[in-house]
Order: structure tokens, then C-alpha cells, then sequence
């Protein structure tokens, strides 16, 4: 039997966090439930993004934010050039070229040994609910919060004149929230499925590098869910112009398995400072 007061104290404090009347994560085998999970694959399934916008409450925003601003002055600082195709051998094509570009990433990261242990960002990314609300927009059959002491919840703060610069994802699936907007700019930007399993479409990607072609640019107000699927979307945060405020986003992570943790190399990467340019994982350096 269950607990009718355990069950009403544990979505109370769901809902202090989410809107469960828009979003009713809490009861997806419902008409309204599936009808949200419908939905949600109908946004992916034609545009590879799924934006789910009020998804976290004013006040949740509100918290999650002063939690993040607390901890600025000991995020990690990125800043270093990257390729797009972190998972290649980019080595030996012409300067010009997709595979060639190095492109700035700049910004600070709070990882996840940094945060409270119970404060609201690690309180948000432990409910069970929520992981089974992301596994079913995914499909999966199964789907698990990482184990990462490092990066399973990290902070992503950008401020005036920093970038995240054009890259691909290793993997479809990445959730993040919208915590706080710089004033200007650090917009989210991407182009659709540029590439396929079978087409690296340079000529296209190249049309994006070099602003011919412009992607799409939705506009994401403080408390949206983003879920995206990366693996074949090229993207990037915008550069941040004149602001008082920094971009927050808070990213979530999850695996199929359990108890996966990110390797040494990348959470090293994120959180050493270095400024090394990162040429590729197979990429021989000559």
C-alpha cells in the first residue's frame, strides 16, 4: 500500500521546484503525463531540441541562482581553443577546413564537488522523477544519474565578452536549465542535424563558421528545461556583450548504466585551467 502522506510530502517538495500543474512529471502514466512526453518527442523528433519553458518555478529559479552566485569566485576558469570534432584524428587537412579550426571556449564552471551536497542544485538533480521524466523523452529503457564526484551537476557561468564556440556533442541527451541571461548576448545557437552518419557535410558546417548561413536561436527565459540532442547538431553559446549579469546554466548528467563517471582527461579539461588548445583525442601532436 502506499504511503498517502509520504507520497503527498515527497511531490510537495517536487513541486516547490517544478510546476506540476504544467508539467505534471510527477504522474507521466496519465493522459496529461503522456500527453507532455508526446509532446516533448514531437519537438525533438522535428527539431532536435525540446524546450520546456516555466518548467522550474520563479522562486526555485530564484534559489538555484543565489546558490550559483555564491560559488562564482571558486568556478573553475576555461579558456582555451578547442576543435569541433573532439572524438577524431583532425590532423593533416588545410587550415581553411571544419576539421582544422580551433575555436575559443571561455567560461567559468562550477563542478560538482564544489556545490552543497544538499543544496538546490543536488536536490533538483536527485529526484527520481525527474530522471524518469528525461529517460522516457529519450526513449531509453533505462537511464541513471552518473556517479561522477566531478561533473554528474555542473555550473556553467559566462560573462562579458566570453564564449562557448561551436562544437558537436559525443552524445545526444544533454539536459540543462536556464537559470540566469546576461544582459546582452550568450544566446544558445545551433543548426539542426548538419551532419549524418554517412555525410560530415563540411561544406554546410563551413557556412556556419563563417556566419553565411545563420542558425537558429530560440530564446530561452530563466527557469526553461533544454533538452537537446547534440551528437549531430552543431551549437554554441553566443558571446556575451555588455552585461551586469553573468549566464547561469545548470547541466545535468545521465548515463544508460549505473554508476558511470566521466574520464580523468575530461574532467580535467574542465577544471585544470589549462590553456592548452585541444586538438582532438586521436589527434597526434607532431
Amino acid at each position: 500500500m502506499v504511503n498517502q502522506k509520504s507520497a503527498t510530502v515527497k511531490k510537495g517538495r517536487l513541486n516547490d521546484y517544478i510546476d506540476l500543474d504544467r508539467y505534471p512529471i510527477h504522474d507521466l502514466d496519465s493522459n496529461v503525463g503522456q500527453a507532455l512526453i508526446a509532446q516533448a518527442h514531437e519537438m525533438m523528433d522535428g527539431d532536435t531540441l525540446c524546450l520546456l519553458e516555466g518548467f522550474l518555478r520563479e522562486s526555485a529559479v530564484s534559489e538555484l541562482s543565489a546558490e550559483i552566485t555564491q560559488l562564482e569566485s571558486k568556478a573553475h576558469r576555461i579558456d582555451h581553443l578547442c576543435t569541433i570534432y573532439g572524438w577524431m584524428n583532425n590532423a593533416g587537412f588545410p587550415p581553411e577546413h571544419p576539421r582544422a579550426r580551433l575555436l575559443r571556449r571561455n567560461c567559468g564552471v562550477i563542478s560538482n564537488d564544489l556545490l552543497n551536497p544538499t543544496g538546490p542544485c543536488r536536490k533538483l538533480y536527485e529526484f527520481d522523477e525527474l530522471t524518469e521524466f528525461i529517460r522516457r523523452m529519450l526513449r531509453y529503457d533505462t537511464l541513471y544519474r552518473t556517479a561522477c564526484p566531478t561533473l554528474s551537476v555542473q555550473v556553467n557561468i559566462m560573462n562579458e565578452a566570453e564564449i562557448f564556440g561551436w562544437h558537436f556533442d559525443t552524445n545526444d541527451g544533454v539536459v540543462s536549465f536556464t537559470i540566469q541571461n546576461a544582459d546582452m548576448g550568450g544566446g544558445f545557437e545551433y543548426a539542426p542535424l548538419i551532419r549524418t552518419e554517412d555525410d560530415e557535410n563540411y561544406p554546410g558546417i563551413a557556412r556556419i563558421l563563417d556566419a553565411i548561413d545563420m542558425p537558429r536561436q530560440p530564446q530561452m527565459s530563466p527557469g526553461t528545461l533544454s533538452l537537446f540532442l547534440g551528437r549531430r547538431s552543431l551549437h554554441r553559446s553566443a558571446p556575451i556583450a555588455k552585461t551586469d549579469k553573468k549566464r547561469q546554466s545548470l547541466l545535468f548528467s545521465y548515463d544508460r548504466n549505473p554508476g558511470m563517471v566521466f574520464p580523468e582527461e575530461t574532467c580535467r579539461r574542465l577544471t585544470s585551467g589549462s590553456s592548452e588548445p585541444y586538438l582532438g583525442a586521436l589527434t597526434l601532436i607532431t
